[in-house]
């Protein structure tokens, strides 16, 4: 599972675009609460869904105005509404889970896909930033042998690589009360890092 945004930053009517390793991806959460994650392509003429809205409980797509259903189903097609749109139009639809509060897209179907953390109860998000280095060099300065994240007993921290040479740091902690501090100590992070890049 890859952590890609707060689940903060996510919130019912929003349309969020997020990448990871050059792939575009679109965020949605629907009027349940619950978040959707989706390849960031309409199925019709490949306009970018993150361009869309949020109509009838659904994704549309902001060129046709093809509406997407949570399973990434196409239900509706407003020049042509008495049609029954096929099963076969769908976009490509990722799990998603969210926890710690962060949201976490699983990017295969395989059974070899790397856990989230096993964070329990209430997090609160902090912020997302993007640090100009590579995920492994992050990954070493931070001490992380393998995997996405770090847990602490008062704080996560979770990283993915939206493009070469960039790498997205997500920080959630437990107690609210800290998330300005735990917002500084992540400025001081990116600036140390690009400093010792540069």
């Amino acid at each position: 599972m890859i952590p890609v945004a707060l689940s903060m930053d996510v919130a019912f009517g929003d349309v969020v675009p997020v990448r990871h390793e050059g792939q575009e991806l679109v965020l949605w959460r629907d009027e349940e609460g619950v978040v959707h994650g989706w390849e960031d392509r309409c199925p019709h003429r490949g306009v970018r869904l993150s361009l869309g809205f949020i109509r009838n409980n659904r994704l549309a797509c902001l060129y046709h105005g093809w509406q997407f259903d949570h399973e990434g189903r196409c239900r509706a097609i407003p020049a042509h509404r008495a049609l029954n749109p096929p099963s076969t139009i769908r976009t490509q639809s990722f799990h998603v889970e969210e926890k710690a509060g962060l949201i976490w897209v699983a990017l295969d179907s395989g059974e070899n896909r790397p856990l989230i953390p096993p964070a329990e109860g209430d997090w609160h998000g902090v912020r997302s930033l993007a640090i100009r280095v590579t995920l492994s060099e992050l990954r070493e300065a931070l001490v992380l042998e393998t995997g996405q994240w770090r847990l602490s007993s008062d704080r996560l921290l979770a990283l993915h690589s939206p493009e070469e040479g960039v790498t997205m740091v997500h920080l959630a902690v437990r107690d609210a009360s800290t998330r300005l501090k735990a917002a500084d100590w992540l400025l001081g992070l990116r600036d140390s890092m690009e400093e010792i890049r540069c």
